[in-house]
């Protein structure tokens, strides 16, 4: 049978946190939690909800964060990349609008659908790699 619940413990654990940092996300109420024989627990499907529609946090070991974001939106990061400018003119360029932007946490996200709309209307910048390749340059950027 599958765990439905994890104590505060083993999600400190998996996230690599302190005591105090880990109470606090519980204090938040990003997920739910259930007392059992005096002792709180995480339940499970609310905790991988959660950390599927964020991005500061990361799991010691498995898939990364924010998978419901990461597929509908790209970093400042990978759009800079992919366009082969500073992030800086990535910032100015956003000023104007151009696309549509997402606050996720503490991180602006680009809906990459708005972003490939303007791409297409404008003659001005051009794709330096393909979206595939920056997302590869991330990953192997983040290992090192």
């Amino acid at each position: 049978m599958k765990k439905k619940s994890m104590s505060v413990r083993e999600m400190r654990r998996l996230l690599g946190l302190g005591k105090t940092e880990s109470y606090w996300l519980v204090k938040k109420n990003y997920f739910d939690t259930v007392i059992i024989g005096g002792k709180m627990r995480v339940m499970i499907e609310s905790f991988e909800n959660w950390y599927a529609n964020q991005l500061h946090y990361k799991k010691i070991i498995g898939e990364a964060p924010g998978k419901n974001w990461t597929s509908i939106t790209m970093s400042i990061q990978e759009t800079a990349r992919l366009l082969g400018i500073a992030e800086g003119t990535l910032y100015d360029l956003m000023k104007k609008k151009p696309f549509k932007t997402v606050k996720v946490g503490m991180y602006t996200r680009i809906y990459i659908d708005s972003f490939e709309d303007w791409y297409n209307s404008q003659s001005h910048y051009k794709k330096v790699i393909k979206n595939e390749e920056v997302a590869a340059c991330l990953k192997i950027a983040s290992l090192n």
